[in-house]
């Protein structure tokens, strides 16, 4: 699982990367305004990956994070935005490459943003992290695609294409 799950998290930043590569073709004003989104717009959604990571990843430290809004604006900046959830797509490889089989199967108890008590098997956790990442890439593609931007294949499919060579 250990192996399977460093996969995935080099899949992940491969993707958001190649999702860079088009939102950065965006006009501040597609970039900033309301797609109807969850989070509104490309913008917020991408600042939404990046607070849930960083939640996340601050749960299986044990590390509190206060937040009660998954919508809190943590980088304003779309540049850092950008640099700081590329970097926290290196903290998923390296807590993949490093964990070991027996941590994965143990559960991860936190809070959740109610403050209620919760708790999730490690390796289930990262799964889902990816998946959120997924979803949200998805999302975006589709706003994307309503300005004319051209979209990259980001499926896994290609990322082992590419990865072969």
């Amino acid at each position: 699982m250990q192996q399977h799950l460093a996969k995935l998290s080099r899949y992940h930043r491969w993707a958001t990367e190649k999702l860079f590569e088009s939102v950065s073709l965006l006009s501040d004003e597609q970039y900033r305004q309301d797609a109807g989104l969850f989070f509104g717009s490309v913008h917020g959604t991408l600042n939404h990956l990046l607070l849930v990571d960083q939640l996340w990843h601050a749960r299986i430290e044990g590390i509190p994070y206060p937040v009660t809004d998954l919508s809190h604006e943590i980088e304003s900046n779309a540049k850092a935005l950008e640099t700081a959830l590329l970097a926290q797509c290196n903290t998923w490889f390296q807590t993949c490459a490093t964990v070991t089989e027996r941590r994965l199967s143990k559960a991860i108890e936190y809070r959740n943003i109610a403050g209620q008590k919760a708790e999730i098997n490690l390796d289930d956790l990262l799964i889902h992290v990816f998946n959120h990442g997924t979803h949200h890439r998805g999302q975006i593609s589709a706003v994307l695609v309503e300005h004319g931007v051209p979209v990259p294949e980001m499926d896994y499919y290609y990322f082992v294409l590419a990865s072969r060579r």
